[in-house]
């Protein structure tokens, strides 16, 4: 899969989910007409705003962690690769290694620790929605069907959070920055399909060598007119 591709994924995912979850939080409104269900929605809806929270803090520190271990590997690789041979030089190098195992190993503490705040939050969470769930079911009578799509959602919802998920580990570090600035910048699409061989989102008619370039399928190719990653699909 090429990089534009796995983001052109991601993001009709992430726009499914938001799809989703719009038309969830729209009818938990028309739903929401007591008190206890106001307070249930409340409850549940703080408690998945900490567990998202929670979830962006451990993600944070797992990149750390990958971070600190990427710079021991280099310089291990220093130390016992042969090319330094001067002894203060791998003195300096024994002593970068053993500074950066500590700083991992502390990292991965704060990492075990988010990862335990997520666990704990997460089940918080579902009793939050388990509960909200029970109070609507007493006025489920009147609104079966809207009842009926908001499980429908509450289990499409969970599904393509998952595979946000999953998608999203598949992308680099770099590739996503651009793209959660572009989706912030452009109105939610940060990715444009090529459609007859034109940007799908501003309409410019681009260059063959832009298109060919584009299916060849290696870098990240941006539209000239709306800076939109393009995807040739």
């Amino acid at each position: 899969m090429s990089r534009a591709s796995s983001l052109h994924r991601l993001q009709q995912l992430e726009l499914d989910l938001e799809a989703a979850q719009s038309r969830l939080a729209e009818i938990d409104r028309r739903l929401a007409d007591s008190e206890a269900v106001r307070q249930a929605t409340a409850a549940h809806t703080d408690a998945a705003e900490r567990v998202h929270k929670a979830r962006a803090a451990a993600r944070s520190a797992e990149l750390d962690v990958e971070s600190v271990r990427q710079k021991l590997t280099a310089a291990e690789a220093s130390l016992y690769g042969g090319t330094v041979r001067n002894p203060k030089e791998l003195q300096d190098l024994q002593a970068e290694c053993d500074s950066l195992k500590r700083h991992i190993a502390s990292l991965e503490d704060h990492l075990l620790e988010r990862m335990v705040e997520v666990e704990e939050l997460s089940i918080k969470e579902h009793s939050a929605a388990k509960a909200l769930d029970d109070i609507q079911a007493l006025e489920v009578t009147a609104r079966a069907g809207l009842a009926g799509e908001r499980t429908t959602l509450l289990a499409r919802c969970e599904r393509l959070q998952a595979e946000c998920e999953a998608a999203l580990a598949s992308v680099s570090t770099a590739d996503t920055a651009t793209y959660r600035a572009l989706r912030l910048s452009k109105g939610g699409k940060a990715i444009s399909l090529l459609t007859d061989d034109s940007c799908g989102a501003c309409g410019l008619t681009l260059a063959p060598s832009i298109q060919q370039t584009l299916r060849s399928g290696g870098d990240l190719i941006r539209c000239p007119q709306c800076a939109r990653i393009l995807y040739a699909g």
